[in-house]
């Protein structure tokens, strides 16, 4: 089941990160905040795939104006001006959460008001919890899953539809919420909220789409008909076929 093999990770071995630790201290440190620790624990975990970082500026820029970089929505590190001022292309820093150092970020690019930081990112541990990208795929697989449906719901309605479709295809189904959504997964589903809220503007169903993709899924189904709209032209290039609410795709 090629489409379940494993993402990539940006986790650097337990010996590396030992050495990265010790280094990090002579670094400058970064704390990031809720949304921030969120977004790198997705990016760590291989849920933003391709990524490999932060956005440079020229591929930020692009993305924020409707380009296709490899990513839908613009994605850098925001930073305290007095903070970015002390920090130059070419530069490492430590990236910091309530307990202690997660990442190490290579800068290459650095602009903007407020401040944005482009780079690699080299993870030394994981800051968030719950079912990684890899831990789900293998789950499917393990499973012997041919297809997974994700759905992106609003409510429990979508939810109940999404699996009268997923039965109809024979295959298992993904339910992401945003955070704060009240609905539950059938017994057979796997349940995997979002750990941080979409970001807003046009990129935002081909961000979900990337992530839900990321997470194991061959189909989606959009309960909303404009977001199907929006995503349509952009289905072959993403790779997940889209399920309407009849059942054709």
């Amino acid at each position: 089941m090629k489409h379940f093999l494993p993402v990539r990770e940006l986790y650097v071995s337990p010996e590396a990160a030992t050495a990265l630790l010790a280094e990090a201290g002579k670094l400058p440190a970064w704390t990031l905040d809720a949304r921030q620790v969120a977004e790198l624990d997705l990016l760590l975990s291989g849920g933003f795939t391709p990524l490999r970082g932060y956005m440079t500026e020229a591929d930020y820029r692009a993305a924020r104006e409707g380009g296709d970089r490899g990513w839908p929505v613009p994605f850098a590190l925001e930073v305290a001006a007095d903070f970015a001022g002390r920090v130059e292309p070419g530069d490492d820093i430590a990236l910091r959460d309530a307990a202690g150092v997660v990442a190490v970020l290579s800068v290459t690019d650095r602009w903007g008001d407020p401040a944005l930081l482009g780079g690699k990112v080299k993870g030394l541990r994981r800051p968030g919890s719950g079912p990684t990208p890899n831990a789900l795929r293998a789950l499917f697989r393990g499973g012997g899953a041919d297809q997974v449906l994700a759905v992106l719901p609003a409510s429990q309605a979508d939810v109940d539809l999404a699996a009268t479709l997923a039965a109809g295809m024979g295959a298992a189904l993904l339910v992401q919420p945003a955070p704060g959504s009240a609905v539950d997964a059938p017994g057979d589903a796997v349940l995997a909220p979002l750990r941080l809220a979409p970001p807003e503007g046009p990129g935002a169903i081909m961000w979900r789409a990337l992530v839900a993709r990321n997470h194991g899924a061959t189909h989606l189904f959009l309960p909303d008909p404009a977001a199907r709209e929006v995503y349509r032209p952009h289905q072959d290039r993403i790779g997940l076929a889209m399920v309407l609410p009849d059942g054709n795709r």
